[in-house]
């Protein structure tokens, strides 16, 4: 019983079974931020960000968004899913096809940011320009992230981690849409709220660490340590005027 214990607890499983949670968690999480306004629009009679209701006036620039950035999450799970499996084989073979995807979720990212500003939109009540500051930099955040993951992907313990916060960095938005759901009073509204759901999985990194590694990583420390970081600079930066003038220069 002693070794099957210790076979079943060993440091190499928790380790394998906590990316593959955090995967499927955060792709969960993502389905969640955007169900009411994109997946399940008609399913739930909601309204998209532009206040259409059953998914009417949803554009083809949007339709790739989604494709690219759900393409990114199932890849994610997939991944860690084969890792898990122990088929690393795999896992390596796929994975250009899975770096591939990150210069495409760059860059429509940025093109839906720029085209929602010119359509002003954002939270009620929040200065369009400003909030163009949140998915804009959600985007950079995840390709600087990923693209480091992939240069050190000869180190698991590193790479690994780096795929899970460039995939924090990029739920933001997903974050924002689950915090306008919640009561004003529960959870700050937009940004605020979305960065403080995203963290919940920065911390739950940070515990697995101190539970597997008695240390943080140092992928953990520089990478989470830089998103948080990021985090009130992004909110004050927003409302400076070269933000402003940036803005305006992008969304004309």
């Amino acid at each position: 019983m002693a070794t099957l214990a210790n076979r079943t607890l060993s440091p190499a499983r928790l380790d394998r079974l906590f990316f593959t949670g955090m995967a499927l968690a955060l792709t969960t999480f993502v389905f969640a931020g955007f169900a009411p306004t994109y997946y399940l629009v008609r399913v739930l009679h909601g309204t998209t960000i532009s206040g259409n209701a059953d998914g009417a006036g949803l554009t083809p620039l949007l339709h790739l968004h989604a494709l690219v950035n759900s393409a990114w999450m199932l890849a994610l799970v997939m991944q860690t899913g084969l890792v898990s499996a122990h088929r690393t084989d795999l896992h390596r073979r796929i994975g250009p096809f899975a770096a591939g995807l990150i210069p495409a979720v760059l860059i429509v990212g940025l093109c839906t940011a720029i085209n929602a500003g010119q359509l002003h939109h954002g939270p009620p009540g929040r200065n369009f320009r400003a909030f163009l500051m949140f998915p804009f930099s959600a985007a950079i955040g995840f390709a600087i992230l990923a693209g480091l993951a992939v240069w050190w992907r000869k180190r698991a313990g590193t790479h690994k981690r780096l795929m899970i916060l460039a995939t924090i960095a990029a739920t933001l938005p997903a974050g924002v849409r689950i915090a306008n759901m919640a009561p004003a009073w529960a959870l700050p509204h937009g940004p605020p709220g979305g960065m403080i759901l995203s963290n919940l999985f920065l911390a739950a990194l940070v515990a697995f660490d101190l539970v597997s590694l008695r240390r943080l990583h140092p992928a953990t420390i520089w990478g989470g340590g830089a998103l948080l970081a990021s985090e009130p600079l992004r909110i004050a930066i927003s409302e400076t005027r070269v933000w402003q003038s940036f803005a305006a220069l992008l969304i004309g």
